[in-house]
């Protein structure tokens, strides 16, 4: 499969820097280093996105195999393939000739083939797309609808609304930098189903309930080179290996150096080549809508769409279940894709419609066509027809120049005459029948909101809201509260002429702007008991830093844990309780996020419509404290200053095999690492409070670009290069990530090819 030799150097953490003559032979050998590393990783996302996992999980798999059948991801894969250019097709087409390579000449697969019992089938070209769609189906919004549906149900439209406020008004937006948000407007709510939710939360593997990020550039005049600089952390839950790998890939056409998704060519989030440099954060934009469906239930496939029957798509499905018997099922499409949820033959079901699989969409090309850019507005214009997800795009180039872009696909869709608002399936399921909730083409590219070179000097983003609501177009709703890009822009706005080695000053911020809320209201506090009167003390003369080695982050966490579980009792009874507090999908984790910051808000306003009766916020809080200190008391014993922060708060990797082979957890999971920080702080570390401080979401990459050299650049991932266990790059950047430190990316070959730890050539055969 190649053309002429390459050479694949590694460096002192296994990180690949390949180089080649063409542009065929470079992504061949990414796939061929990429499968070296991470085979087993995408066996392991391939088969989820295609529902095959239960052929190596067995019957426990068998639920989240037919929801993913019933999303058609591989279909929707095989379209977009087709519907790429020749280059593009021939990109991918190198890269799993690459990855073939490496499984035919290898004398020894990755130990968890052996484990298995299952050996690896080609890589096909399309199944990259497979598993870049699976990485980010879950990174939407369709779960929210869905929770919003719930609380409706039992609750009535108008306690929901005051329970799901939209964003604070007074919060920072991206654009114009430094600008704040006036206030929001609410949205009418419906009702939905209930068994999507649970199917959901059978894919959950990893835990994960948010998706975050930060990142920042800052512009020449605002750096010690005079040359910009861009930095930032992607958040999500950890998978082991990490979900992103560190790789450089070399020819003439272009040279760049970044993290990669293990399975699919190219650097879509995060990188830089000899001019322009990327990275992206989650916007929080709403491209997945919910549409209840009603079928003819003589069991035909008909369904109803504005006064007509029309007859749906059935496909027949089978599940291989290792130990078991085989599962047969149907999956439908309606004209508004896939039905996920529900059943046709009793007359209801829910499809789900997503930009995603909505094409087929050439979107493929646009992971060639950023590589050779020279400069901002030229990278920022390769992003026409990117489809999903929807990213603040931050880029910076070594002439100067900054920039954002929310690239993206975004619906618009039908509006009633009320000011240009969205329809209810911007919040909730819609009726599918009617024809009243369909999407009416997309945002244009040119309308995306976008800036070059602000006069600020800096662009900062941590998922908060992109622009206020005197864009014509509706964005989204989920975005997260402005704690950490409040603290992002004063730390970058306090340090004078940085260089890209001080961004690990923003990367460590973990001041809790929250906490500091409690705090103040904890002064007005009389505690009564011996622990709750030390607790107190030592909290009101706390800073609000989420220090690990502290105790009173953890006294911190579980008052505030006590405060949140009362608050939901009174407000949404004890079922919808229970659910929120041990969220099994990022819908509910996104509304315990937004009503923790709701509660912040109340208290600072002194608003206590939502108290129970006869209490206000002190003595809320006192009881909170009380609840709290016992908690932890049972958790860690009576001694308060054993109650470190770090003892509790920590990110426990596991192997994707850990849940299906207990027995060898020990040998396939790497280390706990103790963490500062929390969901809060640009330090980020976010936990369900049903498993208290066991991290749950965290910076899986860290990153800072230095315009005036690209020696200069920095990077860490919280494990190692490395997907096999027995690796010594399995987990060794771990301590450096736990110590907010970050190692040199490097880029200038003369040093690569002197300093590397393996030096390796493919040939031609």
């Amino acid at each position: 499969g190649l053309t002429g030799p390459v050479q694949v150097y590694r460096d002192e953490y296994g990180i690949p820097h390949i180089k080649a003559a063409n542009q065929a032979d470079a992504f061949f050998a990414q796939g061929f280093a990429t499968a070296q590393d991470r085979l087993w990783q995408m066996e392991f996302d391939r088969r989820r996105g295609v529902g095959r996992w239960a052929e190596v999980a067995g019957q426990s798999a068998v639920e989240q195999d037919q929801l993913m059948r019933r999303f058609r991801l591989e279909h929707s894969a095989r379209q977009d393939f087709q519907a790429t250019s020749d280059m593009g097709q021939a990109m991918l087409e190198a890269y799993a000739r690459g990855v073939n390579a490496f499984v035919d000449s290898t004398a020894t697969l990755p130990i968890e083939f052996t484990l298995t019992g299952i050996t690896p089938e080609p890589w096909q070209p399309w199944d990259g797309l497979i598993v870049y769609k699976v990485r980010h189906i879950f990174m939407g919004v369709f779960e929210s609808k869905v929770w919003r549906a719930k609380m409706v149900q039992q609750l009535g439209p108008e306690k929901v609304a005051a329970l799901f406020p939209g964003y604070q008004a007074g919060d920072l937006l991206i654009l114009p930098p430094g600008t704040r948000y006036i206030g929001p407007w609410q949205g009418a709510l419906d009702d939905a189903l209930e068994e999507l939710s649970q199917g959901v939360s059978a894919l959950n593997y990893l835990n994960e309930t948010d998706s975050g990020s930060n990142s920042w550039v800052l512009a020449g005049n605002r750096t010690a080179s005079g040359k910009p600089i861009l930095a930032g952390d992607s958040h999500r839950a950890l998978d082991t290996p990490n979900v992103y790998y560190q790789i450089q890939v070399s020819c003439p056409q272009f040279d760049v150096v970044g993290l990669s998704f293990a399975g699919l060519p190219g650097f879509p989030h995060f990188g830089h080549n000899q001019w322009v440099s990327w990275s992206v954060t989650h916007t929080g934009a709403d491209y997945q809508d919910l549409y209840i469906e009603k079928f003819n239930p003589d069991g035909s496939g008909d369904y109803l769409y504005q006064d007509q029957w029309r007859q749906s798509e059935i496909h027949q499905e089978t599940i291989k279940v290792r130990d078991g018997d085989d599962v047969d099922f149907q999956a439908w499409v309606t004209r508004h894709g896939p039905v996920i949820s529900g059943d046709p033959a009793k007359g209801v079901a829910v499809s789900f419609r997503y930009t995603a699989t909505d094409g087929p969409d050439p979107w493929p090309d646009i992971l060639h066509r950023m590589l050779p850019v020279k400069d901002c507005a030229e990278l920022m214009d390769s992003m026409q027809g990117w489809v999903d997800p929807v990213n603040n795009l931050l880029v910076a180039d070594v002439h100067g120049n900054i920039g954002y872009l929310c690239r993206g696909e975004i619906p618009i869709r039908a509006k009633k005459n009320d000011g240009g608002k969205p329809q209810q399936n911007a919040l909730l399921p819609a009726p599918g029948w009617t024809g009243e909730h369909e999407w009416e083409g997309q945002i244009p590219f040119e309308e995306l909101p976008r800036c070059l070179n602000p006069p600020e000097g800096y662009i900062a983003t941590a998922n908060n809201k992109p622009v206020d609501d005197n864009y014509p177009h509706y964005i989204g709703t989920d975005f997260y509260p402005a704690y950490r890009v409040e603290r992002v822009t004063k730390a970058l706005l306090g340090m004078e002429l940085p260089t890209a080695a001080d961004m690990t000053i923003v990367h460590q911020e973990r001041l809790s702007i929250p906490a500091q809320s409690y705090i103040r209201l904890l002064q007005k506090v009389k505690p009564t008991g011996e622990l709750a009167s030390k607790a107190w003390e030592k909290l009101v003369a706390w800073s609000g830093r989420m220090d690990g080695d502290a105790v009173e982050p953890t006294i911190y966490s579980s008052l505030r844990d006590s405060m949140l579980r009362r608050m939901l009792q009174h407000n949404l009874g004890e079922e919808l309780t229970g659910l929120a507090w041990d969220p099994a999908d990022r819908g509910r984790g996104v509304f315990l996020m937004r009503f923790k910051a709701l509660l912040v808000s109340m208290i600072s306003d002194n608003d206590c419509s939502m108290l129970p009766p006869g209490e206000d916020w002190i003595s809320m809080m006192d009881w909170a404290l009380t609840g709290g200190v016992a908690r932890l008391t049972d958790l860690l014993g009576p001694d308060i200053e054993s109650w470190a922060w770090e003892k509790m708060h920590q990110v426990r990797p596991a192997h994707t095999l850990s849940g299906v082979y207990p027995e060898l957890a020990a040998l396939l999971d790497p280390p706990p690492i103790p963490m500062s920080g929390d969901a809060d702080t640009p330090l980020a570390g976010s936990y369900s409070p049903a498993d208290f401080a066991n991290v749950g979401s965290l910076s899986v990459a860290r990153y800072s670009y230095d315009l005036s050299d690209w020696n200069n650049c920095l990077w860490s991932v919280p494990l190692g290069s490395s997907g096999h266990p027995a690796s010594k790059h399995y987990h060794d950047q771990a301590e450096i990530w736990r110590q907010v430190k970050m190692v040199p990316m490097h880029y200038n070959w003369d040093h690569i090819t002197t300093h590397s730890e393996t030096h390796q050539m493919l040939k031609p055969k």
